[in-house]
Protein backbone atom coordinates (compact mmCIF):
# COMPACT_ATOMS: atom_id res chain seq x y z
CA UNK A 1 0.00 0.00 0.00
CA UNK A 2 1.29 3.50 -0.81
CA UNK A 3 0.36 6.50 0.29
CA UNK A 4 -1.74 8.67 -1.50
CA UNK A 5 -1.84 12.88 -1.46
CA UNK A 6 1.07 15.11 -1.38
CA UNK A 7 2.10 15.24 2.34
CA UNK A 8 5.02 12.49 2.16
CA UNK A 9 6.62 15.08 -0.27
CA UNK A 10 6.34 17.53 1.83
CA UNK A 11 7.15 16.06 5.17
CA UNK A 12 10.31 14.49 3.22
CA UNK A 13 11.43 18.02 2.21
CA UNK A 14 10.16 19.52 5.31
CA UNK A 15 12.98 16.95 6.94
CA UNK A 16 15.19 17.44 4.75
CA UNK A 17 15.47 21.40 5.25
CA UNK A 18 15.25 20.61 9.04
CA UNK A 19 18.66 18.34 8.93
CA UNK A 20 20.38 20.95 6.80
CA UNK A 21 19.80 23.99 9.03
CA UNK A 22 20.20 22.14 12.16
CA UNK A 23 23.67 20.88 10.80
CA UNK A 24 24.66 24.49 10.36
CA UNK A 25 23.11 26.75 12.98
CA UNK A 26 24.38 29.36 13.89
CA UNK A 27 24.93 30.09 10.16
CA UNK A 28 27.72 31.81 11.10
CA UNK A 29 29.40 31.65 7.72
CA UNK A 30 33.42 32.42 7.55
CA UNK A 31 34.46 31.75 3.31
CA UNK A 32 38.06 30.42 3.12
CA UNK A 33 40.00 29.67 -0.01
CA UNK A 34 38.33 25.97 -1.83
CA UNK A 35 41.84 24.33 -1.60
CA UNK A 36 41.95 25.23 2.35
CA UNK A 37 38.58 23.71 2.74
CA UNK A 38 39.03 20.33 0.99
CA UNK A 39 42.65 20.08 2.50
CA UNK A 40 41.03 20.25 5.58
CA UNK A 41 38.11 18.23 5.03
CA UNK A 42 40.32 15.03 4.00
CA UNK A 43 42.13 15.82 7.09
CA UNK A 44 39.23 15.26 9.46
CA UNK A 45 39.59 12.62 12.18
CA UNK A 46 37.76 10.38 14.40
CA UNK A 47 37.19 11.69 17.72
CA UNK A 48 37.04 9.91 20.85
CA UNK A 49 33.65 9.20 22.56
CA UNK A 50 33.25 9.46 26.04
CA UNK A 51 30.04 9.13 28.18
CA UNK A 52 29.46 12.98 27.21
CA UNK A 53 30.24 13.06 23.51
CA UNK A 54 27.85 9.49 23.30
CA UNK A 55 24.58 11.37 23.31
CA UNK A 56 26.10 13.64 20.54
CA UNK A 57 26.88 10.38 18.22
CA UNK A 58 23.38 9.08 19.04
CA UNK A 59 21.66 12.06 18.47
CA UNK A 60 23.44 12.63 14.65
CA UNK A 61 22.12 8.56 14.59
CA UNK A 62 18.33 9.46 15.26
CA UNK A 63 18.56 12.52 12.86
CA UNK A 64 19.10 10.26 10.03
CA UNK A 65 16.41 7.83 10.25
CA UNK A 66 13.59 9.38 9.59
CA UNK A 67 15.28 10.85 6.58
CA UNK A 68 16.32 7.53 5.03
CA UNK A 69 13.04 6.54 6.07
CA UNK A 70 10.82 9.12 4.02
CA UNK A 71 12.74 9.01 0.85
CA UNK A 72 13.16 5.19 0.95
CA UNK A 73 9.52 5.49 0.83
CA UNK A 74 9.36 8.25 -1.56
CA UNK A 75 11.48 6.10 -3.69
CA UNK A 76 8.95 3.28 -3.60
CA UNK A 77 5.87 5.24 -4.46
CA UNK A 78 7.43 6.77 -7.94
CA UNK A 79 10.13 3.96 -8.31
CA UNK A 80 8.37 1.14 -6.70
CA UNK A 81 8.55 -0.90 -10.67
CA UNK A 82 11.79 -0.02 -11.42
CA UNK A 83 14.15 -3.26 -9.75
CA UNK A 84 17.22 -2.11 -7.64
CA UNK A 85 19.64 -5.77 -7.03
CA UNK A 86 19.96 -3.90 -3.29
CA UNK A 87 17.22 -2.62 -1.79
CA UNK A 88 17.78 0.47 -0.21
CA UNK A 89 21.02 1.31 -1.95
CA UNK A 90 19.90 4.40 -3.77
CA UNK A 91 19.05 6.49 -0.44
CA UNK A 92 22.04 4.80 1.44
CA UNK A 93 24.18 6.41 -1.36
CA UNK A 94 21.88 9.49 -1.29
CA UNK A 95 22.40 9.84 2.41
CA UNK A 96 26.31 9.25 2.87
CA UNK A 97 27.01 12.08 -0.03
CA UNK A 98 24.36 14.36 1.99
CA UNK A 99 25.86 13.41 5.30
CA UNK A 100 29.39 14.24 3.59
CA UNK A 101 28.09 17.36 1.91
CA UNK A 102 27.18 18.65 5.40
CA UNK A 103 30.33 17.58 7.08
CA UNK A 104 32.41 19.39 3.79
CA UNK A 105 29.81 22.81 4.48
CA UNK A 106 30.42 22.67 8.07
CA UNK A 107 33.94 23.79 7.37
CA UNK A 108 32.55 27.20 6.14
CA UNK A 109 30.63 27.23 9.21
CA UNK A 110 32.67 27.42 12.90
CA UNK A 111 32.07 26.62 15.67
CA UNK A 112 30.91 23.73 14.35
CA UNK A 113 32.76 20.29 14.54
CA UNK A 114 33.53 18.12 11.54
CA UNK A 115 34.24 14.64 12.43
CA UNK A 116 34.30 10.84 10.89
CA UNK A 117 31.91 10.16 13.59
CA UNK A 118 29.13 12.61 12.33
CA UNK A 119 29.49 10.19 9.11
CA UNK A 120 29.32 7.04 10.10
CA UNK A 121 26.53 8.00 12.54
CA UNK A 122 24.24 9.29 10.12
CA UNK A 123 25.45 6.58 7.59
CA UNK A 124 24.39 3.96 10.48
CA UNK A 125 20.96 6.41 10.85
CA UNK A 126 20.25 5.92 6.96
CA UNK A 127 20.78 1.96 7.19
CA UNK A 128 18.36 1.75 10.29
CA UNK A 129 16.36 4.03 8.54
CA UNK A 130 15.72 1.88 5.24
CA UNK A 131 15.24 -1.04 6.78
CA UNK A 132 12.17 -0.27 9.54
CA UNK A 133 11.18 0.87 5.56
CA UNK A 134 11.22 -2.66 4.65
CA UNK A 135 9.95 -4.08 7.75
CA UNK A 136 6.88 -2.09 8.54
CA UNK A 137 7.15 1.39 6.51
CA UNK A 138 4.06 1.04 4.43
CA UNK A 139 1.89 -0.02 7.79
CA UNK A 140 3.44 3.13 9.35
CA UNK A 141 2.70 5.17 6.40
CA UNK A 142 -0.95 3.64 6.04
CA UNK A 143 -1.11 4.65 9.61
CA UNK A 144 -0.22 8.42 9.28
CA UNK A 145 -2.46 8.03 6.10
CA UNK A 146 -5.35 6.62 8.09
CA UNK A 147 -5.64 10.25 10.56
CA UNK A 148 -7.26 11.68 7.22
CA UNK A 149 -9.68 8.90 6.84
CA UNK A 150 -10.11 8.04 10.71
CA UNK A 151 -13.69 9.44 11.02
CA UNK A 152 -14.35 7.83 14.68
CA UNK A 153 -13.71 9.52 18.09
CA UNK A 154 -11.86 6.00 19.44
CA UNK A 155 -9.78 5.25 16.54
CA UNK A 156 -8.67 8.87 16.65
CA UNK A 157 -8.02 8.63 20.57
CA UNK A 158 -6.02 5.54 20.05
CA UNK A 159 -4.20 7.26 17.22
CA UNK A 160 -3.34 10.30 19.72
CA UNK A 161 -2.60 7.58 22.60
CA UNK A 162 0.35 6.33 20.37
CA UNK A 163 1.65 9.67 19.40
CA UNK A 164 1.42 10.87 23.03
CA UNK A 165 3.46 7.60 24.48
CA UNK A 166 5.78 7.99 21.72
CA UNK A 167 6.59 11.52 22.94
CA UNK A 168 6.79 10.23 26.50
CA UNK A 169 8.65 7.61 26.10
CA UNK A 170 11.31 9.10 23.66
CA UNK A 171 11.99 12.57 25.89
CA UNK A 172 12.35 10.67 28.64
CA UNK A 173 14.67 8.55 27.84
CA UNK A 174 17.23 11.16 26.19
CA UNK A 175 19.78 12.17 25.76
CA UNK A 176 20.20 8.63 24.83
CA UNK A 177 23.63 8.44 26.76
CA UNK A 178 23.06 4.73 26.80
CA UNK A 179 25.11 2.33 29.25
CA UNK A 180 24.83 -1.44 30.48
CA UNK A 181 28.47 -0.94 31.85
CA UNK A 182 28.56 -1.75 35.65
CA UNK A 183 31.13 0.39 36.54
CA UNK A 184 29.15 3.13 34.62
CA UNK A 185 25.51 2.10 36.45
CA UNK A 186 27.90 2.09 39.52
CA UNK A 187 28.72 5.55 39.17
CA UNK A 188 25.33 6.75 38.38
CA UNK A 189 24.42 4.87 41.97
CA UNK A 190 27.29 7.11 43.64
CA UNK A 191 26.06 10.35 41.89
CA UNK A 192 22.49 9.63 43.40
CA UNK A 193 21.12 8.80 39.95
CA UNK A 194 19.18 6.61 41.44
CA UNK A 195 16.62 6.94 44.20
CA UNK A 196 14.32 3.75 45.29
CA UNK A 197 13.00 5.20 48.29
CA UNK A 198 9.92 7.64 47.02
CA UNK A 199 10.20 11.19 47.98
CA UNK A 200 13.59 11.59 49.26
CA UNK A 201 14.90 13.42 45.96
CA UNK A 202 16.11 17.01 47.39
CA UNK A 203 14.71 20.16 45.47
CA UNK A 204 16.24 24.08 45.74
CA UNK A 205 12.93 25.62 47.22
CA UNK A 206 9.21 23.97 47.81
CA UNK A 207 8.34 26.28 44.67
CA UNK A 208 10.73 23.98 42.47
CA UNK A 209 9.36 20.81 44.35
CA UNK A 210 6.08 21.79 43.69
CA UNK A 211 6.16 22.52 40.44
CA UNK A 212 8.32 19.38 39.68
CA UNK A 213 6.38 16.70 41.53
CA UNK A 214 3.15 18.43 39.93
CA UNK A 215 4.45 18.06 36.52
CA UNK A 216 5.69 15.10 36.44
CA UNK A 217 1.73 13.42 37.80
CA UNK A 218 0.02 16.29 35.26
CA UNK A 219 2.22 14.22 31.97
CA UNK A 220 -0.16 11.21 32.83
CA UNK A 221 -3.20 12.73 32.87
CA UNK A 222 -3.48 12.04 29.00
CA UNK A 223 -2.34 8.39 29.23
CA UNK A 224 -5.21 7.66 31.62
CA UNK A 225 -7.77 9.75 30.18
CA UNK A 226 -7.07 8.66 26.52
CA UNK A 227 -7.34 5.10 27.67
CA UNK A 228 -10.22 5.60 29.61
CA UNK A 229 -12.00 6.91 26.45
CA UNK A 230 -10.34 4.84 23.51
CA UNK A 231 -10.51 1.75 25.14
CA UNK A 232 -13.45 2.18 27.94
CA UNK A 233 -10.69 1.23 30.50
CA UNK A 234 -12.22 1.28 34.26
CA UNK A 235 -10.38 3.91 36.37
CA UNK A 236 -8.58 1.38 38.20
CA UNK A 237 -7.28 -0.54 35.03
CA UNK A 238 -6.42 3.24 33.63
CA UNK A 239 -4.93 3.84 36.63
CA UNK A 240 -3.15 0.42 36.89
CA UNK A 241 -1.87 0.62 32.80
CA UNK A 242 -0.60 4.28 33.85
CA UNK A 243 1.40 2.70 36.91
CA UNK A 244 2.79 0.05 34.74
CA UNK A 245 3.72 2.37 31.81
CA UNK A 246 5.68 4.61 34.21
CA UNK A 247 7.63 1.60 36.14
CA UNK A 248 8.74 0.45 32.68
CA UNK A 249 9.93 4.37 31.86
CA UNK A 250 11.64 4.41 35.04
CA UNK A 251 13.72 0.94 34.74
CA UNK A 252 14.56 2.20 31.21
CA UNK A 253 16.05 5.14 32.36
CA UNK A 254 18.50 3.44 34.60
CA UNK A 255 20.27 2.11 31.30
CA UNK A 256 20.66 6.11 30.64
CA UNK A 257 23.63 7.63 32.34
CA UNK A 258 22.36 11.24 32.85
CA UNK A 259 18.99 10.60 33.77
CA UNK A 260 17.21 10.19 37.58
CA UNK A 261 15.55 7.08 38.10
CA UNK A 262 12.81 7.89 41.12
CA UNK A 263 10.28 5.75 42.37
CA UNK A 264 8.40 8.48 43.12
CA UNK A 265 7.91 9.24 39.30
CA UNK A 266 6.28 5.65 39.22
CA UNK A 267 3.79 6.68 41.89
CA UNK A 268 2.85 10.12 40.40
CA UNK A 269 2.41 8.37 36.98
CA UNK A 270 -0.07 6.24 38.56
CA UNK A 271 -1.89 9.19 40.17
CA UNK A 272 -1.95 11.27 37.23
CA UNK A 273 -3.36 8.26 35.06
CA UNK A 274 -6.31 8.12 37.37
CA UNK A 275 -6.74 11.73 37.57
CA UNK A 276 -7.40 11.49 33.95
CA UNK A 277 -9.15 8.53 34.08
CA UNK A 278 -11.65 10.04 36.09
CA UNK A 279 -11.78 13.17 33.78
CA UNK A 280 -12.70 10.97 30.95
CA UNK A 281 -16.00 10.04 32.93
CA UNK A 282 -17.27 13.89 32.45
CA UNK A 283 -19.03 14.94 29.87
CA UNK A 284 -18.08 18.76 29.14
CA UNK A 285 -18.72 19.96 25.22
CA UNK A 286 -21.88 19.21 24.02
CA UNK A 287 -22.28 19.03 20.06
CA UNK A 288 -25.06 20.37 19.47
CA UNK A 289 -24.97 24.31 18.10
CA UNK A 290 -26.63 26.76 20.45
CA UNK A 291 -27.31 30.75 20.50
CA UNK A 292 -24.62 33.24 20.68
CA UNK A 293 -25.61 33.60 24.38
CA UNK A 294 -23.28 35.24 26.92
CA UNK A 295 -23.00 33.15 29.53
CA UNK A 296 -22.05 30.23 27.46
CA UNK A 297 -18.36 31.66 26.96
CA UNK A 298 -18.35 32.63 30.54
CA UNK A 299 -16.84 29.33 31.76
CA UNK A 300 -14.60 29.07 29.03
CA UNK A 301 -13.23 32.47 28.97
CA UNK A 302 -12.10 32.48 32.48
CA UNK A 303 -10.77 29.26 32.53
CA UNK A 304 -8.39 30.66 29.33
CA UNK A 305 -8.23 34.01 31.73
CA UNK A 306 -6.90 31.36 34.44
CA UNK A 307 -4.66 29.37 32.11
CA UNK A 308 -2.88 32.30 31.16
CA UNK A 309 -2.37 34.02 34.63
CA UNK A 310 -0.77 30.75 35.58
CA UNK A 311 1.76 30.58 32.40
CA UNK A 312 2.81 34.18 33.84
CA UNK A 313 3.12 32.68 37.38
CA UNK A 314 5.31 29.84 35.63
CA UNK A 315 7.17 31.75 32.85
CA UNK A 316 8.02 34.67 34.94
CA UNK A 317 8.85 32.93 38.12
CA UNK A 318 10.96 34.37 40.03
CA UNK A 319 9.85 37.87 39.01
CA UNK A 320 12.80 39.67 39.22
CA UNK A 321 12.39 42.31 36.78
CA UNK A 322 14.64 44.45 35.75
CA UNK A 323 13.39 48.80 34.53
CA UNK A 324 17.55 49.17 33.45
CA UNK A 325 16.94 50.53 29.61
CA UNK A 326 20.30 49.69 28.32
CA UNK A 327 19.33 45.72 29.83
CA UNK A 328 15.77 45.97 27.95
CA UNK A 329 17.45 47.32 25.10
CA UNK A 330 20.37 44.63 24.97
CA UNK A 331 17.62 42.32 25.08
CA UNK A 332 15.06 43.44 22.81
CA UNK A 333 18.11 43.04 20.39
CA UNK A 334 18.75 39.56 21.41
CA UNK A 335 15.08 38.77 20.63
CA UNK A 336 15.17 38.51 17.32
CA UNK A 337 17.87 36.44 16.65
CA UNK A 338 18.15 33.62 13.96
CA UNK A 339 15.50 30.87 14.97
CA UNK A 340 16.74 28.09 17.44
CA UNK A 341 20.48 29.74 17.58
CA UNK A 342 20.16 30.00 21.52
CA UNK A 343 19.16 25.95 21.49
CA UNK A 344 22.68 24.97 19.77
CA UNK A 345 24.47 26.24 22.12
CA UNK A 346 23.05 24.00 25.02
CA UNK A 347 22.65 19.92 24.41
CA UNK A 348 20.70 18.49 22.39
CA UNK A 349 18.21 17.13 25.57
CA UNK A 350 18.03 21.01 26.56
CA UNK A 351 16.99 21.68 22.88
CA UNK A 352 14.60 19.15 22.73
CA UNK A 353 13.16 19.89 26.44
CA UNK A 354 12.79 23.81 25.37
CA UNK A 355 10.88 23.12 22.38
CA UNK A 356 8.74 20.77 24.11
CA UNK A 357 8.10 22.85 27.39
CA UNK A 358 7.01 25.62 25.35
CA UNK A 359 4.54 23.58 22.68
CA UNK A 360 3.25 21.33 25.63
CA UNK A 361 2.20 24.07 28.37
CA UNK A 362 0.69 26.14 25.29
CA UNK A 363 -1.49 23.48 24.00
CA UNK A 364 -4.47 23.61 26.51
CA UNK A 365 -4.93 27.24 25.83
CA UNK A 366 -5.49 26.22 22.17
CA UNK A 367 -7.89 23.05 23.84
CA UNK A 368 -9.81 25.88 26.14
CA UNK A 369 -10.45 28.48 23.38
CA UNK A 370 -11.94 26.13 21.26
CA UNK A 371 -14.69 24.52 23.26
CA UNK A 372 -17.20 26.99 22.92
CA UNK A 373 -17.02 27.05 19.45
CA UNK A 374 -19.57 23.51 18.81
CA UNK A 375 -22.15 26.00 20.98
CA UNK A 376 -21.91 29.01 18.68
CA UNK A 377 -23.97 29.36 15.33
CA UNK A 378 -22.29 30.76 12.33
CA UNK A 379 -22.50 34.53 12.54
CA UNK A 380 -21.38 37.80 14.10
CA UNK A 381 -20.90 36.28 17.06
CA UNK A 382 -19.22 33.04 16.08
CA UNK A 383 -16.88 35.60 13.81
CA UNK A 384 -16.10 38.12 16.44
CA UNK A 385 -15.23 35.00 18.83
CA UNK A 386 -12.86 33.62 16.06
CA UNK A 387 -11.20 37.14 15.67
CA UNK A 388 -10.84 36.88 20.15
CA UNK A 389 -9.23 33.44 19.53
CA UNK A 390 -6.63 34.84 17.14
CA UNK A 391 -5.59 38.03 19.12
CA UNK A 392 -5.41 35.28 22.22
CA UNK A 393 -3.22 32.51 20.67
CA UNK A 394 -0.88 35.10 19.63
CA UNK A 395 -1.29 38.19 22.08
CA UNK A 396 -0.75 35.80 25.09
CA UNK A 397 2.49 34.64 24.14
CA UNK A 398 3.92 37.73 23.02
CA UNK A 399 2.96 39.15 26.75
CA UNK A 400 4.53 35.77 28.07
CA UNK A 401 7.59 36.53 26.20
CA UNK A 402 8.19 40.39 26.29
CA UNK A 403 7.40 39.89 30.14
CA UNK A 404 10.61 37.60 29.83
CA UNK A 405 12.28 40.20 28.29
CA UNK A 406 12.46 42.40 31.80
CA UNK A 407 13.90 39.18 33.65
CA UNK A 408 17.34 39.13 33.21
CA UNK A 409 17.51 35.42 34.21
CA UNK A 410 15.16 34.44 31.49
CA UNK A 411 15.90 33.46 28.03
CA UNK A 412 13.34 35.57 25.99
CA UNK A 413 13.66 35.22 21.88
CA UNK A 414 11.35 34.90 18.89
CA UNK A 415 12.25 31.24 18.87
CA UNK A 416 10.44 30.17 21.89
CA UNK A 417 7.38 33.20 20.72
CA UNK A 418 6.67 30.65 17.38
CA UNK A 419 7.18 27.69 19.42
CA UNK A 420 4.24 28.98 21.62
CA UNK A 421 2.16 30.26 19.14
CA UNK A 422 2.67 26.73 17.77
CA UNK A 423 1.60 24.76 20.69
CA UNK A 424 -2.04 27.20 20.97
CA UNK A 425 -2.95 26.22 17.15
CA UNK A 426 -2.33 22.77 17.89
CA UNK A 427 -4.49 22.50 20.78
CA UNK A 428 -6.95 24.15 18.77
CA UNK A 429 -6.77 21.81 16.06
CA UNK A 430 -6.76 18.86 18.57
CA UNK A 431 -9.39 19.62 20.11
CA UNK A 432 -11.37 20.51 16.63
CA UNK A 433 -10.49 17.05 15.20
CA UNK A 434 -11.58 15.46 18.50
CA UNK A 435 -15.03 17.23 18.97
CA UNK A 436 -15.96 16.67 15.19
CA UNK A 437 -15.18 13.32 15.57
CA UNK A 438 -17.49 12.99 19.13
CA UNK A 439 -20.34 14.64 17.33
CA UNK A 440 -20.75 12.31 13.62
CA UNK A 441 -20.53 9.10 15.91
CA UNK A 442 -24.06 7.82 16.68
Amino acid sequence: MHPTGKWPILLSLAYLVFVIYGSLVPLDFRPRPLDEALERFVDIRWLELGIGSRADWVANVLLFIPLAFLFEGWRHRWGGRRKVRVPGLPVLIGCMLFSTGIEFLQVFFPPRTVSLNDIAAETLGAMIGIVLWHVRGPFWMAWMEGWRREHTLSGTLQRLLVVYLLILFGYNLLPLDLTISPVELYHKWKEGKLHLVPFTYGFEDPATALYTLTTDAVIWIPVGFLLARAFAFPRRKAALAGLGMAAMLEFLQIFVYSRVTDVTDILLGGTGALVGAFAAGHRTVSGAASGPRRSALRPWLAAWLGWTLLLLAIFWYPYDFTDDPATIRERLDRFWRMPFIAYYYGTEFRAVTEVLHKTAFFLPLGVLLYLPVPRMRVGRHYESYLALVILALIGTPLLVEFGQVLLPGKTAGSTDLALEILGGLLGFLLARMVISRRTTVT
